[in-house]
């Protein structure tokens, strides 16, 4: 190829590829940006991520923070529980955990409304966890549930957790009897 030539494909090869993808990216990056589902969903994937870690570090206050002051859950059966019975039921939960070794959050559906979010989660633990015999055991549990977030000055805050499916729960690979 002859300099002129070789300089021209090079040019051609550069606007190509870096023109069209820089320019496709900005694109998607720009929808993204201006979809506030989308938005709200990253802002909630790093709440997520901070509970996950509340939750590695065994640490109930640290789970709690994120959560609203007038935080409940209500039971498929009707029953509501309060922030302080949660922050109970948290901490007991905790207390009896070794080890966390896989827990996952998955938002599987978001809806807003306002300054409140609807996340529908898919909601997976693995755990090493002392049961009522005293012996440590693998416990693994799964559940679907809605979780509505409030936007406040402190960021995302989760206000609500109803609309609850538990899943399969599994005691060293077996239904508990």
């Amino acid at each position: 190829m002859r300099q002129g030539s070789l300089w021209a494909f090079t040019a051609a090869l550069l606007v190509a590829s870096g023109g069209a993808g820089c320019h496709g990216l900005s694109q998607e990056a720009a929808v993204d940006a201006e979809d506030p589902v989308e938005v709200v969903r990253r802002e909630l994937a790093a709440r997520y991520a901070e509970n996950e870690a509340g939750f590695f570090a065994r640490d109930p206050d640290r789970v709690m923070r994120l959560r609203h002051p007038e935080f409940h859950t209500i039971t498929p059966e009707g029953k509501v529980s309060t922030r302080e019975q949660m922050y109970e039921r948290t901490r007991n939960f905790i207390g009896r955990i070794e080890r966390f070794d896989s827990l996952s959050e998955t938002i599987l559906k978001l809806t807003l409304d306002g300054d409140t979010a609807h996340a529908v989660v898919d909601q997976r633990t693995v755990r090493q966890q002392r049961l009522a015999d005293g012996a440590l055991h693998e416990v693994r549990t799964s559940v679907v549930q809605r979780e509505s977030w409030v936007r406040t000055a402190d960021g995302w805050l989760l206000w609500r957790v109803d609309e609850i499916e538990p899943g399969k729960t599994l005691v060293d690979g077996k239904p508990p009897p």
